[in-house]
């Protein structure tokens, strides 16, 4: 697909696949999708398991609790972003960082919890901050492209975000579950995972000023026509 594109558009093959920022973007939002979708897919299971609760018990609580937490982390993800980009091209980023490295400490005294009461209400922040990240990640590839693109941007950034984060990531826990024998392990062991999202927040943040000023500039060196608005007009 990308191969066409670059045939097909190869303005937006240049703008989307050779910015540096987009790319480091793309993959630490990817590992953030990793973590949450792992978590979120394995916690029903690991309720059941651990805290010996039945499955309708597990499914009405826990799909309560995470569908209002989700809500209330996207739209404060959105709310906290714009409010840091508008002091900063790197705000959206910072939301990014944010949500590496808060989940940790939240999502180890859930799966370590002895209390089932204290496990449930756990979930509810884990399912705030673990969401934050997606309406930052949208608008941070829209800021990279041109208007036009913004729809093919979008589509290479979700084929990561799925790739990588909806279909590796509950693989991979299952996966590490059987190796070692214990579900928990295997869930704290994918936490380690957001280290990558951090450090590919990091770099994206030390590219994306540069490339988002740059994008008509390089538009144009790959053949855009772009037109120049007069100080007249």
């Amino acid at each position: 697909w990308a191969q066409a594109l670059g045939g097909r558009d190869p303005v937006a093959f240049e703008l989307i696949f050779r910015s540096p920022a987009l790319r480091y973007a793309s993959l630490a939002f990817s590992f953030l999708a990793f973590i949450g979708y792992s978590i979120g897919f394995w916690v029903p299971p690991f309720f059941v398991r651990f805290h010996h609760v039945n499955e309708r018990e597990a499914g009405l609580v826990l799909g309560a609790i995470s569908a209002v937490g989700g809500w209330l982390g996207i739209t404060l993800g959105g709310v906290v972003s714009d409010a840091w980009r508008r002091a900063s091209p790197c705000g959206r980023l910072y939301v990014a960082m944010l949500t590496a490295v808060v989940p940790i400490p939240i999502a180890v005294a859930l799966l370590t919890a002895t209390n089932t009461t204290l496990a449930y209400a756990l979930v509810f922040p884990s399912s705030i901050v673990s969401s934050m990240w997606i309406g930052p990640g949208a608008s941070t590839v829209q800021d990279l492209v041109l208007p036009r693109m913004r729809g093919a941007a979008t589509a290479a950034y979700l084929l990561v975000v799925t790739f990588i984060g909806l279909a590796l990531g509950p693989y991979t826990v299952g996966f590490l579950s059987v190796v070692l024998g214990d579900l928990r392990s295997a869930m704290l062991a994918v936490l380690c995972v957001d280290a990558l999202a951090l450090a590919f927040a990091v770099l994206a943040a030390r590219h994306v000023e540069r490339d988002e000023s740059s994008r008509l500039d390089r538009a144009r060196g790959a053949g855009e026509v772009v037109a120049v608005v007069s100080a007249s007009a």
